[in-house]
């Protein structure tokens, strides 16, 4: 059977003009960019360029790109920065990735104060409630912009602002990981101070990922030993993994708009064609807040492993949770508090500008068959 993927939020198709680049940084183009030499020279300009084509993904300021190895290093790095004397508060929720709650854990453990933000069932913060929890010790507000398991999108400037406006000294992080790669712009106002993204999440390399820094932002590096990235993040370059990165990032800025209207009307098609076709479905999160190209169905009477297989068996393959957390057997803590009950299985599906309509169909198909067969030959309506 041909091949439906539909899990790009897990990771997406890198464009052959990464592959070309990548391959050319790992031979012709090889050097290291740190060396003082042309070869090196050379490397760091291509690097430099790179940096440049990233910043340009995210509008609203004149951004210092710190390059790391993925999204989940440029989460913790902001995380482990945020804590400042006596503003030792953290506010971190169910919606974030492991990355951003593991990491103020962590911080929690050094004497950090983790508060849980509030999680209305609907998936999405309110700035209101937000703002609530905010005082004088207040370190770091995060924010993932468009949640990676859920895929609800949170209303960044109101909860900025509404932050900045009770502490002027509070920091503002944004996880932009699955935003950047849904969103057809991203343009954040001066109250954010840090965002996080991901090269394969937009068909660039895996390995690869960067903090973007609102001028003024200073960090503490969680690795030591070198001068890369003004010391902020030392090691030897990742030529081939920045290179890609550069590339994807300049063909993904030029059609995202058009890629994305795309994904919007896809999923459409795929949500309501399922909701239609077989009983006992529902999908999590506000339907009005949602991810142009993600969506979480929850199906009564089933586990989501076995629904898995069983689509995967049709061939299609999708996802229940985030990829760093998918072996794990509890669902996602954001799928519970946006209502998924114990009785039912959760199916991501997240799409990509290469999903096509007849792609869409055969999905609602194997989805209806799939059902049936992991409720041991319940009723799928007609």
């Amino acid at each position: 059977m041909p091949e439906i993927y539909l899990d790009n939020a897990a990771t997406t198709r890198p464009y052959p003009e990464v592959v070309e680049a990548v391959i050319h940084a790992m031979s012709d183009g090889f050097g290291n960019a740190s060396s003082l030499h042309g070869r090196g020279v050379r490397a760091m300009r291509l690097i430099e360029e790179a940096r440049q084509a990233v910043a340009g993904l995210v509008d609203g300021a004149a951004w210092k790109v710190v390059f790391t190895s993925g999204g989940s290093e440029a989460d913790s790095l902001a995380v482990f920065s945020a804590q400042r004397g006596k503003r030792d508060v953290l506010l971190v929720g169910a919606l974030e990735h492991a990355a951003v709650r593991e990491s103020a854990q962590a911080a929690g453990e050094k004497g950090a104060v983790i508060r849980e933000l509030p999680l209305p069932q609907t998936g999405v913060l309110d700035p209101h409630a937000v703002a609530g929890l905010i005082d004088e010790r207040t370190a770091l507000l995060c924010i993932p912009h468009v949640a990676p398991e859920l895929g609800t999108v949170q209303p960044v400037r109101a909860l900025s602002k509404a932050a900045k406006a009770v502490s002027g000294k509070i920091r503002v992080h944004v996880d932009a990981v699955q935003a950047a790669a849904q969103l057809p712009r991203l343009n954040y106002s001066s109250e954010v101070d840090s965002v996080a993204l991901s090269a394969h999440k937009l068909h660039g390399p895996q390995g690869v990922g960067a903090l973007l820094l609102r001028p003024g932002v200073s960090l503490r590096p969680l690795v030591r030993g070198g001068d890369q990235e003004d010391g902020l993040r030392p090691g030897t370059y990742n030529l081939p993994g920045i290179v890609g990165f550069g590339v994807a990032a300049r063909i993904w800025a030029q059609h995202r708009a058009q890629a994305s209207a795309q994904m919007a009307r896809l999923t459409e098609r795929l949500v309501g064609s399922v909701l239609a076709a077989v009983e006992g479905v529902r999908l999590l999160g506000d339907p009005t807040a949602r991810a142009p190209g993600m969506a979480v169905l929850a199906a009564s009477g089933v586990r989501s492993e076995v629904l898995l297989h069983a689509l995967e068996a049709k061939g299609v393959l999708a996802a229940s949770s985030s990829a760093c957390h998918s072996r794990r057997k509890e669902p996602p803590a954001s799928l519970v508090a946006a209502g998924l009950l114990a009785s039912e299985g959760a199916v991501r599906f997240s799409l990509s500008e290469h999903t096509t309509l007849q792609e869409v169909e055969l999905t609602v198909i194997a989805f209806e068959s799939a059902v049936e067969e992991s409720r041991g030959g319940g009723v799928a309506r007609p």
